[in-house]
């Protein structure tokens, strides 16, 4: 009996102990004191992304994307694109030229009348997710997932921003001709799928979330802020002959007006802006 007294005696003192410096069992002191150095490495973490470039504080949200078709067209003039690779290398470019493809009735959209492939399935994807597809068996172009059953706006071209050298290496290794090593830099993504391939966009993006992948990404900057939506300039579709003069003549092309890499410009709508 005496031997359990001094053996609860010393469970007391050792408890008392424990507690006496903030009231809490050594065990779940440790334990808060766990969570706390995780959550601070996990903020210096963020810190350091964010001063590195790697990781965005202003990439745009699932409420961006969930609009109709021709309002996302829009509203993507003047944003960023942002490619990081898996390198670390990082590519930028401001977007100036969009097409809208809402499919439904839309004889040019691939989706035309519902119609659903294992090539398009992706297009009935929430709106923010890509969809990459092939042209000519070997050149890439993007659309990203709007607002509507498969509905998706098609990237046309970007003003380089960052990341020039490497975008000019890719545009060489795709040339069959080597009679220059440089491109102008408003020739690198002056084209969908010029752009693609500036920016290693391949079968690899395709399917993937806008909101939440760190390998693709739409970002606001402060020029992008104060985009003057009246300096978008709207047009026709290129390239949907096969589609009926309809369809071929709807205004569902947009770019910006001083942007310097626009694939083709309406020098018609360009005189009648003028004027106004």
């Amino acid at each position: 009996m005496k031997a359990s007294r001094k053996t609860k005696k010393d469970t007391d003192t050792q408890q008392k102990e424990k507690t006496e410096d903030t009231g809490e069992p050594t065990d779940v002191k440790k334990g808060r004191q766990k969570r706390k150095n995780t959550d601070n490495n996990a903020l210096k973490k963020v810190k350091v992304a964010l001063r590195e470039g790697n990781l965005s504080d202003t990439k745009l949200g699932e409420a961006f994307y969930n609009v109709p078709c021709e309002d996302l067209a829009k509203n993507l003039l003047g944003k960023v694109l942002v490619r990081c690779l898996p390198n670390g290398q990082k590519l930028k470019g401001r977007i100036v030229e969009t097409e809208c493809y809402p499919g439904g009735e839309d004889k040019a959209s691939m989706t035309y009348n519902g119609r659903v492939t294992p090539k398009t399935k992706a297009l009935y994807s929430k709106p923010g997710s890509t969809f990459v597809y092939t042209t000519y068996g070997m050149y890439h172009c993007i659309n990203i997932c709007s607002q509507g059953e498969g509905s998706a706006v098609l990237l046309r071209a970007a003003d380089p921003i960052e990341g020039l050298e490497y975008m000019n290496m890719q545009r060489l290794q795709k040339r069959k001709s080597t009679k220059f090593q440089t491109f102008k830099e408003n020739d690198l993504c002056n084209g969908p799928s010029k752009m693609c391939i500036s920016f290693s966009i391949d079968k690899t993006c395709t399917e993937q979330d806008l909101t939440s992948w760190d390998g693709l990404w739409i970002e606001t900057d402060e020029k992008s802020e104060e985009f003057n939506p009246e300096n978008i300039v709207v047009s026709t579709r290129i390239g949907i002959e096969s589609a009926g003069r309809e369809w071929g003549l709807k205004p569902w092309r947009f770019y910006v007006y001083d942007g310097k890499s626009v694939s083709k410009r309406d020098v018609k709508q360009e005189e009648e802006r003028a004027k106004t």
